[in-house]
């Protein structure tokens, strides 16, 4: 009977407490989820839905891929991020753990002979002040976790968009190439028939043939760029069983938006989720501090049973717990104090990288905004009416037909030289854009 009290005051109470000590993760994938559509406007899929292919409602794949379209079918598909949200089940799995109290110890001594039978109930009780710290430092562990994930989500949009800008822009340069090839073609039909004429050399029809080769290669080069680039943005979306290269649909980016730096800067700080995270491993650092400190002192009640007492079975309580006098958990306190350290000079470490690549990316973003509005504004409508007038001049005999292919030449330059520096601003406004953690409308100051 005696026993049976000693469970019910002891054990029933430790159940109790373990019960009422149940942890919760905040920071799961519907937080890095809505986190990712605040930034973006999309979200992810859960990791038990991925099965195969899924496409986000409203995109059909055969009216061609927007850029936005293709960050949609990346953040639901794409391996390695599904890969990197497991990563949230180890810290919810660890804050399980945190949460968890040892158990209570029984020893029993059975009778025999004059040897009357005894129990004994340790109860390790530091593990209940050591709780609240280990599951601090969990809860952080696991933001931490969730912010990073949020970050590498970041990351990957930024890889979509900027190999779907490199992917347009190689299709570009195939059909302006393409049409270069004609028109070499046209020019070296003519310098034969001149050299057959006496009117050029072998050396100036040579010249004008190499320059043509030279064209072809170019377009076979361009060819492999595309395909490459084709299966490079079907494994960063998902789609890498496709076999049929990926009709793009490119949409026109804002040329007249105008930034402020110090805008971008303040917005970073506050949106990075790299930084959150080097700012939760200082709170998680100093959580383990307090840890490593309650460990110094380490306490278990006893709850001592004896069979036949003087009085009949007897029931005591008592103590047992470690002197501090040689070990203070000296090491495992600074080296606690270190992680703490450590932690704030990556914070600064972070900050200061983060500072570096906004001011790069704005820098680039004006640079390729520049070299394209003179593009436009100067040399492709130069380039134009050059052609025109060449055009006009070479219907009333004034040019050859060979001058006049040169100035269609010089157009095709232009165009090559527009779509690329286009190309250059769509990566620098995605760098630009994950550099300050992509927030929804903050490049919409003007």
């Amino acid at each position: 009977m005696c026993s049976r009290t000693v469970y019910y005051h002891f054990v029933i109470p430790v159940i109790l407490i373990l019960v009422g000590c149940s942890t919760h993760l905040t920071h799961d994938l519907a937080y890095v989820s809505d986190s990712i559509r605040k930034r973006t406007g999309h979200n992810l899929v859960s990791i038990e839905d991925v099965n195969g292919l899924k496409l986000p409602d409203g995109i059909v794949l055969t009216d061609g891929l927007t850029e936005d379209e293709a960050v949609a079918i990346a953040l639901w598909n794409n391996a390695g991020l599904q890969a990197d949200l497991t990563g949230l089940g180890f810290a919810r799995a660890d804050l399980i753990e945190a949460g968890m109290i040892s158990n209570p110890v029984s020893q029993t001594l059975f009778a025999s002979g004059p040897k009357q039978m005894e129990s004994t109930l340790l109860l390790p009780i530091e593990s209940l002040w050591q709780r609240p710290y280990r599951v601090s430092a969990a809860k952080l562990s696991a933001e931490r976790v969730a912010e990073n994930l949020v970050q590498n989500s970041l990351n990957l949009i930024r890889d979509v968009m900027i190999t779907y800008s490199n992917f347009a822009f190689t299709l570009e340069q195939i059909e302006i190439v393409r049409e270069e090839i004609e028109l070499d073609n046209e020019i070296l039909a003519i310098a034969q028939v001149r050299l057959r004429a006496g009117d050029i050399s072998g050396l100036e029809e040579a010249a004008l043939r190499l320059e043509a080769a030279q064209k072809q290669r170019t377009f076979i080069d361009y060819t492999r760029g595309v395909a490459i680039l084709d299966m490079e943005l079907k494994t960063l979306i998902g789609m890498a069983q496709e076999e049929n290269t990926i009709k793009l649909t490119p949409t026109q980016i804002d040329v007249q938006l105008i930034y402020n730096l110090d805008e971008l800067l303040t917005l970073a700080y506050e949106a990075r989720p790299d930084l959150r995270a080097a700012e939760i491993a200082i709170e998680a650092a100093g959580k383990r501090l307090g840890w490593e400190r309650s460990k110094i002192f380490k306490f278990t009640a006893i709850a001592d049973f004896n069979e036949r007492g003087r009085s009949g079975p007897e029931f005591g309580p008592g103590a047992l717990f470690d002197l501090p006098v040689f070990n203070w958990n000296n090491g495992k306190v600074a080296r606690s104090k270190v992680q703490l350290e450590q932690a704030v000079r990556q914070y600064v470490v972070v900050k200061r990288e983060i500072a570096f690549k906004v001011r790069e990316a704005y820098t680039n973003y004006l640079s390729a905004l520049k070299a394209l509005k003179i593009l436009r504004s100067d040399i492709l409508p130069s380039a134009v009416i050059a052609v025109n007038k060449a055009e006009k001049r070479y219907s009333v005999g004034e040019i050859s037909y060979l001058e006049f292919l040169g100035f269609k030449r010089q157009l095709l330059y232009s165009r090559l030289g527009e779509s690329e520096s286009m190309a250059e601003l769509r990566r620098a406004s995605a760098q630009l854009r994950h550099s300050v953690g992509f927030i929804q409308d903050i490049l919409n100051t003007k």
